[in-house]
């Protein structure tokens, strides 16, 4: 629903021209892996259990077989070479070319892609060091971005759902994995943020600027961009919708503390379909990895006694930690969702267009989000590449399909985030540029600002370096 928004400008995020856009594109696939591998000495089994080599973002390597090895150790952490091959996988998923296996053009790659892993573990690890949080509603926010992002670039749910399943993860175990990786690189950005002031003092010529602008964008199209505001309104479940489920819920835990077997009643009444088979089984879960309110009361209980009902935006969940190991819990759950009728729909589909009439008269998107809204869902996104609208799902693609700035489309319906569920949107569109050339005069000062921070950047970098134990292999 709502996709990741690049930037069509010069974001230092935004993919522009080729040698930057290739180097975009290694970072994106890198931060979309694993950011931490824990080791004792050096050993490539992460603390607590096996190492599964997963394909990244849900795309199976079918193509590609490797024998594993260690290529750099980060102070306590191990770079294995299938992290090296799972991003390439993932950046021809992302539509990038790359070389094949054992040319030189590949080892070229694969070194760049390595310096980008080296240095993502060297920042995770000194964020860890620090007292760096990252607000729990953030990162659930984050992480429903990016889980809708990655689904919506599948042409059906089902063929989402299946490759997840040959990944050897439920949904719900995906969804974590992803939580995880969000939760890594938002220390990181938030860490990078909090030494801004620290990065040192660089210039830069107006000679590299302009040699910036000849070897990135001059000659180059730039792609047409639309920017928006939008409010998402999310059915609830009417009063008698909830007492039900709260009664239902009760019932399964009065049977489970009678005696019933959990996997027997996970399947009897589980409506998390992704692991209802499985006997609601979650596998083994970092607590970094849940939604808040589960995780508090997943850490509370003792093993072997189902707790419950705790609510979340998903429905009511019964929970039993069959096992602890370490900072893990291995955790079985029942979902209870409340049914979302005709009358909720009706009622949040009236309450979406009298957004919308009062959007169109002048009231600000932000407070009518931030007062109707779903809160995770962020509310502005400036310059989107118009050709990545569809990442958002098709009907953000149908809704935007005739971009005027200053006017409000909907409310239209999408797939919201709970499957079958969807989820009203109103958008404002404010903003529309149309695809032409670059000009230097434009982009300027833009440049001079990349260019800035690239080179602070990468002093700070180095200097991280000598603090930290970094031995590369490869």
């Amino acid at each position: 629903m709502n996709g990741a928004g690049r930037g069509g400008g010069l974001a230092r995020s935004t993919t522009v021209g080729k040698e930057a856009g290739r180097a975009a594109a290694v970072l994106s696939a890198v931060v979309c892996l694993s950011l931490s591998i824990p080791v004792t000495g050096v050993t490539q089994e992460p603390a607590g259990g096996e190492r599964v080599n997963r394909p990244p973002e849900g795309v199976a390597p079918d193509s590609i077989e490797t024998v594993d090895r260690i290529v750099a150790v980060v102070g306590d952490t191990a770079i294995l070479y299938s992290e090296i091959i799972e991003t390439v996988i993932q950046m021809g998923a992302q539509g990038e070319e790359v070389p094949e296996l054992g040319t030189p053009e590949f080892d070229v790659l694969s070194r760049e892609i390595l310096t980008n892993l080296v240095d993502s573990r060297i920042l995770l690890q000194k964020a860890k060091e620090t007292d760096i949080t990252v607000p729990q509603e953030m990162l659930d926010g984050e992480t429903d971005r990016r889980f809708r992002e990655i689904r919506n670039s599948f042409p059906s749910a089902t063929e989402f759902q299946d490759v997840v399943a040959k990944s050897g993860r439920s949904l719900v175990q995906y969804r974590q994995w992803l939580r995880g990786q969000v939760r890594s690189q938002m220390l990181i950005d938030e860490y990078v943020r909090a030494n801004r002031e620290n990065l040192p003092p660089v210039s830069v010529t107006v000679e590299e600027i302009q040699q910036y602008f000849d070897e990135n964008l001059s000659g180059e199209t730039r792609p047409a961009s639309i920017s928006f505001e939008q409010v998402v309104i999310e059915p609830k479940p009417g009063e008698t919708a909830r007492d039900s489920s709260i009664a239902l819920a009760e019932q399964v835990l009065a049977e489970l503390r009678d005696g019933k077997d959990f996997q027997i009643a996970a399947r009897q009444y589980s409506m998390d379909m992704s692991n209802r088979d499985q006997g609601g089984d979650l596998g083994w879960i970092q607590r970094s990895a849940l939604v808040s309110a589960f995780a508090d009361a997943a850490w509370a209980a003792r093993t072997g006694l189902p707790v419950g009902p705790i609510e979340t935006r998903f429905g009511y969940h019964i929970i039993q930690v069959d096992n602890v190991r370490g900072g893990e819990r291995k955790i079985r759950h029942i979902l209870i969702q409340p049914v979302i009728d005709e009358t909720d729909f009706r009622r949040t589909g009236e309450l979406a267009i009298a957004i919308a009439d009062s959007i169109r008269e002048g009231a600000d998107a932000k407070v009518m989000a931030d007062r109707y809204g779903v809160r995770e869902v962020p509310v502005r996104f400036p310059e989107i590449p118009y050709d990545q609208v569809g990442q958002f799902g098709e009907a953000y693609a149908q809704a935007l399909s005739n971009p005027i700035p200053g006017s409000v489309v909907g409310p239209f319906q999408t797939e919201g985030f709970v499957p079958g569920r969807p989820v009203f949107a109103v958008v404002r569109i404010t903003g529309y540029q149309s695809e032409g050339s670059w000009k230097l005069e434009d982009v300027r000062e833009q440049i001079r600002e990349n260019l800035l921070y690239e080179k602070a950047y990468a002093q700070f970098l180095d200097e991280l370096r000598d603090e930290v134990y970094v031995d590369v292999r490869l």
